[in-house]
């Protein structure tokens, strides 16, 4: 197999997919971005038989443990088993189609390949279960989300009714880990999008910038969200284009406790704009940042006027109130002591909204005409 074609499709499988991708750069020292497409499919140019399996699954190195009481892929593989995984993997490049639950388009080994793997220890039944075992989601592939026979008896029928997953699919998972990012609070956050190449992009600088934030700033996930959008934005030198139109969200996870969070299609369409996104990036407040994701705008305004008449003051003459505001307002101290200035790139940011909102009413009465 030269390359496989991937579409984006559920937010574990997008996961799997990106966890994926970032092994391989980490581990083989590839890089990934060429096989990223602008129609927001993935081109998987690799050979799975090239991949050094012994050191990125059982080395000191591993990605994950996936042998034995794994707190994320319990009891994927029993330590006896690794051979028989190595094997899967480099069976992986004769891919055949499918059904499956999670990705909607499935890829199987054939089954000469199935027989060849399962031969190698024909005494232990396991070993021969082993690749029909993992054709049925369950603890093994994610175990905050899949059922187990013996914790949940009754779960999917005991597995009779589970959703079936291809064995690409139970291959690409247990890499889902990876694409989150641990934040400070507590919680990992993983940006899922309807395109790999905005889902890499996005979860890139999540990794680069959003570890480092506070407790309470973590909690916020929609202005983690936001910010992400304003960096690809600002950075990438392709827009966002017809992705801004569709969902993304922010996959959050404490435990096994998991939420979503997202922006309105108005937010995602006025951060995606690039002079937009740098004032909001150069003014690095998220008072005002809220403002927008509210479309407060007639507020963003009078925080402009307020925070101008302030700043057109010296220090001293400045009142209590007035230095309140500036201190529950601004937490930047650049921004802190020239009020004036941050007061000018507001009023510079509400202009261009007003502008771009009046060019899509625009366009929008003359696509009704």
């Amino acid at each position: 197999m030269n390359s496989l074609t991937l579409y984006p499709s559920s937010w574990l499988y997008n996961a799997g997919v990106i966890g994926f991708l970032r092994s391989v750069e980490e581990v083989e020292q590839i890089s990934t971005t060429p096989w990223l497409r602008e129609d927001g499919s993935l081109s998987l140019k690799l050979k799975f038989s090239d991949l050094n399996s012994e050191e990125r699954y059982f080395g000191e190195r591993k990605i994950s443990s996936i042998v034995g009481k794994s707190d994320l892929y319990k009891n994927f593989l029993q330590p006896h088993q690794k051979d028989v995984f190595k094997r899967f993997v480099k069976a992986l490049d004769s891919l055949q189609p499918a059904y499956c639950d999670i990705c909607g388009s499935g890829k199987d080994l054939p089954e000469d390949q199935i027989n060849a793997i399962n031969s190698i220890d024909p005494a232990k039944s396991d070993d021969t279960r082993f690749l029909h075992r993992i054709r049925r989601f369950s603890i093994v592939n994610y175990s905050h989300l899949g059922p187990s026979p013996g914790k949940f008896p009754n779960a999917f029928w005991g597995l009779a009714q589970s959703a079936q997953i291809c064995h690409f699919c139970s291959f690409l998972i247990i890499h889902h880990h990876l694409a989150f990012t641990p934040l400070s609070d507590g919680s990992e956050i993983f940006i899922n999008a309807p395109s790999f190449q905005v889902m890499y992009h996005l979860n890139k600088f999540a990794r680069e910038v959003f570890g480092a934030l506070s407790s309470e700033e973590a909690r916020n996930k929609r202005n983690i969200l936001a910010m992400s959008v304003i960096e690809y934005a600002i950075k990438i030198q392709v827009t966002l284009g017809v992705w801004t139109g569709m969902n993304i969200e922010v996959v959050s996870r404490w435990g096994s406790q998991i939420e979503f969070f997202s922006l309105p299609y108005e937010a995602i369409q006025l951060l995606s704009d690039r002079h937009i996104a740098g004032i909001l990036s150069r003014i690095g407040e998220f008072a005002i940042l809220n403002r927008v994701l509210d479309q407060d705008f007639s507020r963003l305004m009078e925080t402009g006027y307020r925070l101008l008449r302030i700043g057109l003051k010296p220090y001293g003459e400045r009142g209590k109130s007035e230095n309140q505001f500036i201190n529950q307002t601004l937490r930047l101290e650049k921004n802190r002591r020239d009020p004036a200035r941050v007061a000018d790139q507001i009023f510079q940011l509400c202009a261009l909204i007003e502008e771009k909102q009046n060019r899509r009413k625009a366009y929008e009465h003359i696509y009704r005409s």
